[in-house]
């Protein structure tokens, strides 16, 4: 039993997996895992595509860029993720848990590394954390479908109609919750290519574009562009 736990390391209460630990039970909880703390140096990799994977990782300090490769070498940009957040949760339980994608730090980064048994052990003694995980799993789940839905369109123009179909939810006016970059990584594009679709369709007439904010003119348009 550690006798003292490194201050950093609370910060894993912030991730979305443990989030719902009460105050009360947090030095009970740090001290049922059995975690090792790693740093890396930007561009070092914390997870290669196919290796095995028995540990959840948490970035505690730092971001990480995910990406996958196919078959011709290109690179698709999955997600970014910004501590305090976890990687390896939706593969780490899979009777293959190769990992799908490669993890690079974007930045300089600080991981706590727990291994999978011990995950087991937390989930049977701290129900919440077993909600969470669960309820992170699913969310996840839903962005990667978004994720093949966007990849499923051929044009960059077909992509940003689906996209600010989905963030409009209805609505004419909106503001888009992630920059040209964050949406060109998203999409896998470069973000030149992206503005210019953007201002291609505000020159059309189908939407109106100040900053963030987004007027959708004509929907119907939109939709069209998706078919």
């Amino acid at each position: 039993m550690r006798s003292r736990t490194p201050e950093q390391v609370h910060s894993i209460f912030q991730c979305p997996l443990c989030h719902s630990i009460p105050v009360d039970k947090q030095e009970e909880f740090l001290a049922d895992i059995n975690y090792s703390v790693t740093r890396y140096d930007k561009g070092d990799i914390l997870v290669h595509q196919g290796a095995r994977c028995d540990k959840l990782l948490i970035v505690i300090k730092g971001k990480v860029q995910t990406e996958m490769a196919d078959e011709t070498g290109d690179f698709m940009t999955i997600e970014t993720i910004k501590a305090p957040n976890p990687l390896t949760t939706g593969f780490l339980f899979a009777t293959d848990n190769a990992s799908p994608v490669t993890a690079v730090a974007k930045v300089d980064t600080v991981a706590v590394l727990i291994p999978k048994e011990n995950i087991y052990h937390l989930m049977r003694k701290y129900p919440e954390f077993m909600k969470t995980y669960l309820s992170y799993l699913s969310n996840k789940l839903t962005f990667l479908t978004e994720k093949l839905r966007l990849v499923s369109f051929r044009t960059i123009k077909a992509k940003l109609a689906y996209y600010l179909l989905k963030e409009s939810k209805g609505e004419d006016r909106f503001q888009l919750q992630l920059s040209r970059g964050e949406m060109a990584r998203f999409f896998g594009v470069s973000r030149p290519a992206l503005v210019n679709v953007m201002m291609q369709m505000a020159k059309e007439g189908v939407i109106e574009v100040d900053r963030r904010n987004i007027t959708i003119l004509d929907r119907g348009a939109l939709r069209q562009i998706m078919s």
